[in-house]
């Protein structure tokens, strides 16, 4: 086990001292990187997919981000479009810029996730992109806390398309149910879904992520997931098939 890892789950005996120590963290490791080191292979993986399974006229579809920190998993991602020559794949990414709401409900209980935890501003991000040689032009930031940003009228706001990928990489169950709830209308079978978080409670189903995929399915018979590679740390991708 790292270091790193060590030194989390013993401070996370100690709420207090575990917040204090993880923005500490942060603030003197300010670099600009994913904080997923698999989630780029991941969604180059999960667009090669795509393409290969799609109709020869069919557009690919468009990248859905939720949840985006620094930026940097955002900014692999334009590079992997440029790579592939998907000039015509609109970004958009979703986070509150402010970190992670306060954990209530099923996800409250848990240390290792903190109100406030992996804040970031709006300017500190497009920053971080426009000083990485990324061209905004392509992509749109939507900012808010999902059960405030992700209403009704957003649908209108943007001219939103089929989803070709998405990753949710939120954290909380709350937050990764609404956001796939809101895509509803964007998802369709040959969507690949990357959960970034699904390992964060381990392997338990009624956790986080893994119980947020198995509520949204119980809600859509029309739909089952074809299990795709799991990524570094936590993430498992899969894509959407007809039931």
């Amino acid at each position: 086990m790292r270091l790193k890892s060590v030194i989390e789950s013993t401070l996370r005996g100690i709420p207090p001292l575990y917040r204090l120590g993880s923005r500490v963290y942060h603030k003197m490791n300010p670099e600009f990187r994913t904080l997923s080191p698999g989630a780029p292979g991941a969604i180059r993986s999960a667009f090669e997919l795509v393409l290969k399974e799609k109709a020869p006229d069919a557009p690919v579809g468009d990248y859905y981000e939720f949840g985006l920190f620094r930026g940097g998993t955002f900014l692999a991602t334009s590079q992997i479009l440029d790579q592939l020559g998907l000039d015509n794949v609109r970004m958009y990414g979703f986070d509150s810029f402010e970190g992670l709401p306060e954990a209530t409900g099923i996800d409250a209980g848990d240390t290792r996730f903190f109100e406030g935890q992996y804040a970031c501003s709006r300017e500190e991000v497009e920053s971080n992109l426009l000083k990485n040689g990324m061209k905004l032009d392509r992509a749109t930031l939507i900012e808010g806390y999902y059960e405030d940003s992700l209403t009704d009228q957003l649908h209108q706001a943007h001219p939103f398309k089929k989803a070709a990928v998405v990753l949710l990489d939120c954290d909380y169950y709350s937050s990764t149910i609404i956001a796939m709830d809101w895509l509803d209308r964007y998802v369709d079978v040959g969507t690949v879904l990357l959960f970034d978080d699904w390992f964060s409670y381990g392997d338990d189903g009624s956790l986080g992520q893994q119980k947020a995929l198995a509520d949204w399915l119980e809600k859509r018979p029309q739909y089952r997931v074809e299990q795709l590679d799991d990524f570094q740390a936590n993430g498992r991708g899969f894509i959407l098939r007809a039931a």
